[in-house]
């Protein structure tokens, strides 16, 4: 046993060197979890060798609490965006990390001359983590508080005399293409004196580049924006011209589309969930860049310049011009002798399709939508302006058709369906009609997860919720786009779609319309029944006349 004296230590951390000492031939990583978690060690126990005022060239606070030859024990600092690089432990053969915060734990697989993710998660405060030889991870703090972890790394050789059990860690600098060798901390944009040798790094794959790269620009940044220093402004430029270079677009797209089917539905759940939260953080770090705010007021405020490649054109290709055509042509009704609003006229791309389609002047069609992002779009292609329908007021203006295309009445919320309806009748002139296209119940079995165009691959993550006793749609929405010659990525939010039942709605046109109610498989165009709960193509039409 040790001679070393550890008196003064709290006594929770002489309890973890008590009983390494006791099981010094048989340590592994997991006796070392169990061992520190029996300890029952608490934050408070560290506090002594909390360094959180740490120059933000380092990536977290390190200092060092006992060490005997053969272990050591240290104790991390970490102040909100604290990261550290991509590392192993160096000679470590056996320890255990316990995290006293909402820690960010990231473990990577290297084979084959490739890295890749392999996990990313937000650990539970008081979680004890086995470290092994192995074990090639990073840790962070993407939280708004600073905490401490504790770590214990230890090594198998009892007469172990290297400098250090964690010297000849590796950094995986996989931003740069290289492994450096340290015997310091594991931290990004290492100065050259504290390197110790450099080989290749193994490929990584994009979303373990695009991750890494993004918190090395965070650090840099963090680090120039307290004192600027010559290199590392000029590692800052280079890497934020790289990370979003449009020559990314081929990689992201070919690794992207390997874990999707023919239907735009993903194979691989946990390759999707690790990319979506990538892509997450580098939208937020994009916006950085480009001085935006956060989070708009206008949930399509990012979206509205994509919106008709993604899903206005491939819509009004596939059904939405074409029930246009079917409703045109079975009613009878002329279009180019009648005023037309749009309720939720988005980009204006279904209304220019009807004003050159039908020979209808443009002062005859009214675009109204509560996006402001989206009526400045419109309004290049149609009169628009931004307004909600329950504002309406039927004493001002009749209107011959009331149009609503693409389910945007199912974006209201649900107290508000019947009164939306309500008001259009209103607004609609005796004889007139509404048509307006809506989803059903089961949508989501239709709905992909992968939506790509051209230039944009639209990144979905439906969900059920329930709201009020009602289920609704959630649609968690990225963008990843090459419109102007960079690749863009966007996190347009969660967007919730009412899901009323089929019958709902027929009994609500019936009630405030009160005439002719006509209800359709908006793609095939074949009628449903009053029974029908559904219908193939899980989109509806609904043509109602003003009784």
């Amino acid at each position: 046993m040790s001679t070393k004296s550890i008196e003064h230590l709290p006594v929770s951390l002489q309890k973890i060197i008590q009983e390494i000492w006791q099981h010094r031939n048989q340590m592994k990583p997991s006796l070392a979890q169990k061992i520190v978690r029996d300890a029952a060690v608490e934050m408070k126990d560290l506090v002594n060798w909390e360094d959180y005022d740490h120059p933000l060239s380092d990536s977290y606070g390190r200092k060092l609490v006992f060490e005997d030859g053969f272990f050591e024990i240290m104790v991390m600092s970490w102040t909100p965006g604290d990261v550290s690089a991509i590392h192993d432990h160096g000679y470590t053969q056996w320890g255990a990390v316990q995290i006293f915060g909402p820690a960010e734990h990231s473990t990577f697989m290297v084979q084959d001359d490739a890295i890749v993710t392999i996990s990313r998660k937000v650990m539970e405060p008081g979680r004890v983590i086995p470290v092994g030889h192995q074990l090639v991870h990073q840790m962070g703090n993407q939280s708004e508080q600073k905490f401490l972890t504790l770590h214990v790394y230890g090594v198998d050789d009892l007469e172990f005399n290297r400098e250090s059990v964690t010297a000849d860690a590796r950094v995986w600098d996989i931003t740069e293409g290289v492994v450096q060798r340290t015997n310091g901390g594991v931290f990004f944009a290492l100065p050259q004196k504290q390197i110790n040798a450099v080989e290749p790094a193994p490929i990584p794959n994009y979303m373990s580049w695009l991750r890494n790269t993004l918190e090395y620009i965070r650090r840099i940044r963090k680090a120039n924006r307290q004192k600027p220093e010559e290199h590392l402004v000029k590692i800052e430029q280079k890497l934020t011209s790289q990370i979003f270079d449009i020559s990314r677009w081929n990689s992201f797209e070919s690794e992207l589309m390997v874990h999707v089917n023919s239907n735009g539905h993903v194979t691989n759940p946990t390759f999707w969930q690790l990319l979506r939260g990538e892509l997450i953080q580098a939208a937020r770090l994009q916006n950085e860049l480009l001085g935006m705010e956060p989070d708009s007021k206008d949930s399509f405020y990012t979206y509205a310049e994509l919106y008709d490649e993604v899903i206005g054109q491939p819509c009004l290709t596939n059904f939405t011009g074409k029930y246009i055509k079917f409703v045109h042509d079975i009613y009878n009704l002329d279009f180019s002798a009648s005023r037309i609003l749009s309720i939720g006229c988005g980009t204006g791309l279904m209304e220019e399709h009807i004003l050159q389609t039908y020979n209808l002047h443009k002062d005859n069609l009214l675009g109204i939508d509560i996006s402001e992002a989206m009526v400045e779009v419109a309004s290049k292609k149609i009169n628009a302006v931004v307004k909600d329908i329950v504002e309406l007021d039927p004493t001002d203006q009749l209107w011959d058709i009331t149009f609503a295309s693409l389910n945007v009445f199912q974006y209201l919320p649900q107290t508000k369906m019947g009164q939306a309806i309500e008001k259009v009748a209103q607004i609609t002139r005796k004889g007139g009609y509404f048509v307006g296209d809506f989803v059903t119940p089961d949508h989501m079995r239709w709905y992909p997860d992968v939506i790509r165009s051209e230039n944009v691959i639209s990144l979905r993550e439906p969900l059920f919720v329930e709201k009020n006793h009602n289920i609704h749609q959630q649609s968690e929405i990225i963008n990843v786009s090459k419109l102007h010659g960079k690749l863009r990525i966007t996190y347009e939010g969660k967007h919730i779609r009412y899901l009323p039942s089929l019958w709902k709605m027929r009994y609500l046109f019936n009630k405030f319309f009160g005439s002719q109610v006509d209800v359709f498989d908006a793609v095939t165009l074949e009628p449903l029944k009053a029974e029908d709960d559904t219908c193939p193509s899980t989109r509806y039409l609904v043509v109602a006349q003003k009784g």
